[in-house]
C-alpha cells in the first residue's frame, strides 16, 4: 500500500509543486487587487443575472422627477408643498417616513407649517451628510434625533455596492437612513439589535447576523472599511418596489391604504438632480449604463435588512481567507491534473478524433464553466466565492502543465529510452552544436568512446534483462564522472559516447581513466569476460582543435580507430588520439 501511494506522489511530483505555486501567485496577486477590477464586473453579471425578487410589499418610495417639480411650480420644492405631501403620507398612518431630501434651510412658503409638522410626526426621519462634504439635517429633526446619513459608499470604479449602516463622528454614532428605518420597522415587530462579539463587532438581529465588512472579502482587496459597512444584498432595481409619484399622492390618486402600515421613502429620481448613483445593474453589454436614484438606494438597504432579520434574504457571507486560498488551490490543482490527464490519454495509439490543444481548451472552458455556475449558485444562497483568482489558477496550472509536458516531450525525444542518457539523435546535434562554438574560440574538443568488453558473452550468460540492468548501471557510472558541460550519450548497442567542449587530451584522458575506474567499481560479475571476472570498458579517446582541414567525421572515425586499437590490444585499456592540424598519434 505504501508503495503503490509513493509511486503515485512520485507520478504526480510536478504537479504536486507547480499547482501550489501558482496558486500561490494568484493568491498573493488577489490581495494585491490585481483581479480587483473583473471580480467587481462577474459580481454585477451574477446580480444582473439573478431571477427579479418580488416586490418588496413592505416599502413604497415616493418618487420626484421634473414633471413634479414643473407641476409643483418650484425646485427645491417649497416648505408648504411638501408639507401637504407628508401629511397626506401621514394620515395613511405609515410605519415610518424617510424624507431623504435635504432640508437645512428653509424654502418658503409654509416653512412654519412644516417644522410644526416635523414636531408632530415622532416616525418621520430626515436625512444629512456626514462623511466629506458635510451637509446638516433640519434644526428640527436634528434635535428631535429623528435623522439618518444619506451618505453612500462608491468603490473605485463609481459603483454603491457596499452599505454604510452607521458612522460614528464626533462621539456620536450616525445610523444610515436606510438603517434608521429598518430597526424602527423592526423594533415595532419585537426585534432589537444586539451586539453579540464586542471585539468582531457582530451583531444579531432577528435571524441575521450582520458581519462588518472589513476591506478584503469577496470580490475587495484592500478597501476602505470605514464605519460599519456590508456589501450590499440589492433587491433590485426600480422594478422591485411599490413607486408613486408626488403628484399622484398630492392629486389623491392613490388608494386610502396605500401607505398604511408600511415604510415610505420620498425622493428625488429625475437626472438633473445629481442624486443618481452607478450600481450592479448599470453593468449591460448591449446598452448604456443606467444610474440609480439615492432613494432606491436607501429603500434597498431598508429591503436587505428587513429581509435579513426575518430570514427572507440573507446578508452577503465569504468564506475566510483560508478557504479562499484552498478554493484557488483546488481549481489550480483541477486545471493541472485534468490537462495532464488528458495529455497521458493522447499517447495512447488510437488515433485522436480531435487535435490535442483543442481538447485541452474545452476541457479548461468546461471546468471554467462549472467553476462560474458554481459561484452563480452561491451567490443566489447568499454566499460570495472568488470567481477570477480561481479561472486565473485552473488557466495558468493548465498552461503550466502543457509547457511542462512539451518540455518533457522535447527531454525525452533526447533521451535514450533503455540508458535515460543522451540518444544517438541528441550526440550528433550537441557535437554539430560544440564544434562550431570550439571552432570559433580554437580550443580543443574531445570526444570518449566506450564499448562494454564482451558484452554479447554477457548477454548469453545471464539473459538480456540483464544485460540491459548492466548498460543502465555503466550508463549512470559515466554521467557521475563527466563535468555539467559534457555529454554521454548511448552511441549505439553496447557503445556510449562522451562528448567534452574545451578539453585537451591530457584532461580527455583523466575523465576516460576516472569512467573505467567508476565502472570497475560497480562489480558487475562477468564470469566468461576473457580479461576479468568484472565488467569492464575499452576507450577510444580522440581530441583536435576543429579548423578548416579536418571535420566531425573525422573525429569520430579517429575516436573509433582508437577504440579498435584498444580492443585489438587485448581490451580494459584506454587509447588517445591526438590530431594535431595533418598529424595523427595514438598512445
Amino acid at each position: 500500500m505504501w508503495l503503490k501511494l509513493k509511486k503515485r506522489i512520485a507520478k504526480r511530483g510536478g504537479l504536486l509543486i507547480t499547482a501550489p505555486s501558482i496558486a500561490g501567485l494568484v493568491i498573493a496577486a488577489n490581495s494585491l487587487g490585481v483581479f480587483q477590477l473583473l471580480e467587481w464586473a462577474t459580481f454585477d453579471q451574477f446580480f444582473a443575472i439573478r431571477p427579479p425578487a418580488p416586490v418588496d410589499p413592505r416599502i413604497v418610495v415616493i418618487t420626484i422627477d421634473e414633471s413634479d417639480i414643473n407641476k409643483a411650480g418650484q425646485w427645491p420644492i417649497s416648505d408648504a408643498v411638501l408639507a401637504k405631501l407628508i401629511t397626506k403620507v401621514k394620515a395613511q398612518k405609515p410605519e415610518a417616513i424617510g424624507l431623504d431630501i435635504y432640508r437645512d434651510l428653509p424654502v418658503p412658503p409654509g416653512h412654519l407649517t412644516l417644522v410644526k409638522l416635523f414636531q408632530s410626526t415622532p416616525n418621520l426621519i430626515g436625512v444629512e451628510k456626514v462623511v466629506g462634504n458635510a451637509v446638516p439635517a433640519s434644526p428640527t429633526l436634528s434635535k428631535l434625533k429623528q435623522v439618518g446619513m444619506a451618505d453612500l459608499v462608491l468603490d473605485a470604479d463609481g459603483k454603491v455596492r457596499r452599505a454604510l449602516l452607521s458612522v460614528r463622528s464626533g462621539g456620536e454614532v450616525h445610523l444610515s437612513l436606510g438603517t434608521k428605518l429598518a430597526l424602527m420597522y423592526l423594533e415595532k415587530k419585537g426585534v432589537k439589535l444586539q451586539l453579540i462579539d464586542k471585539n468582531k463587532k457582530y451583531l444579531q438581529l432577528g435571524e441575521a447576523v450582520v458581519v462588518p465588512f472589513t476591506g478584503n472579502e469577496g470580490p475587495y482587496a484592500g478597501a476602505n472599511a470605514g464605519g460599519y459597512q456590508i456589501i450590499l444584498n440589492y433587491r433590485g432595481s426600480t422594478d422591485s418596489f411599490n413607486t408613486v409619484s408626488m403628484t399622484e399622492v398630492l392629486n389623491n390618486q392613490i388608494s386610502p391604504d396605500k401607505f398604511r402600515d408600511r415604510l415610505v421613502l420620498i425622493g428625488n429620481i429625475g437626472t438633473s438632480f445629481n442624486d443618481l448613483f452607478f450600481t450592479p445593474y448599470s453593468s449591460s453589454l448591449f446598452t448604456s449604463p443606467q444610474r440609480m436614484p439615492g432613494v432606491l438606494v436607501h429603500a434597498n438597504i431598508t429591503s436587505q435588512i428587513i429581509s435579513a432579520a426575518w430570514g427572507e434574504a440573507p446578508f452577503f457571507r465569504v468564506s475566510s481567507p483560508q478557504i479562499e486560498a484552498l478554493w484557488v488551490l483546488f481549481w489550480s490543482l483541477i486545471g493541472g491534473g485534468t490537462t495532464r490527464r488528458l495529455l497521458r490519454v493522447s499517447k495512447q495509439k488510437k488515433p485522436a478524433i480531435l487535435p490535442q490543444w483543442l481538447i485541452n481548451v474545452s476541457s479548461i472552458v468546461l471546468w471554467g464553466t462549472i467553476l462560474i455556475i458554481g459561484s452563480y449558485l452561491a451567490f443566489l444562497s447568499g454566499w460570495i466565492l472568488p470567481v477570477i483568482s480561481p479561472i486565473a489558477a485552473l488557466i495558468l496550472s493548465a498552461i503550466s502543465s502543457m509547457i511542462s509536458r512539451y518540455l518533457e516531450l522535447q527531454h525525452l525525444v533526447n533521451l535514450d529510452g533503455l540508458t535515460g542518457v543522451a540518444n544517438r539523435r541528441c550526440f550528433d546535434e550537441f557535437l554539430h552544436q560544440k564544434w562550431g562554438l570550439m571552432a570559433e574560440k580554437m580550443n580543443f574538443i574531445s570526444l570518449i568512446l566506450c564499448d562494454v568488453d564482451y558484452f554479447k558473452k554477457y548477454n548469453d550468460t545471464y539473459g538480456h534483462q540483464a544485460g540491459d540492468e548492466s548498460l543502465r548501471q555503466v550508463a549512470k557510472a559515466i554521467a557521475k564522472v563527466i563535468r555539467s558541460t559534457d555529454l554521454v550519450a548511448r552511441y549505439g548497442g553496447e557503445e556510449f559516447a562522451v562528448i567534452m567542449p574545451n578539453t585537451n587530451p591530457e584532461v580527455a584522458l583523466k575523465v576516460a581513466k576516472r569512467i573505467t575506474a567508476n565502472v570497475k567499481s560497480l562489480q558487475i560479475v562477468h564470469e566468461n569476460s576473457l580479461i576479468s571476472d568484472r565488467v569492464t570498458l575499452s576507450c577510444g579517446v580522440a581530441s583536435m582543435v576543429p579548423n578548416l582541414t579536418n571535420s566531425i567525421s573525422e573525429l569520430i572515425n579517429i575516436a573509433d580507430q582508437a577504440l579498435y586499437e584498444a580492443k585489438r590490444q587485448g581490451r580494459d585499456r584506454i587509447i588517445v588520439a591526438i590530431i594535431m592540424q595533418e598529424k595523427k598519434t595514438l598512445t
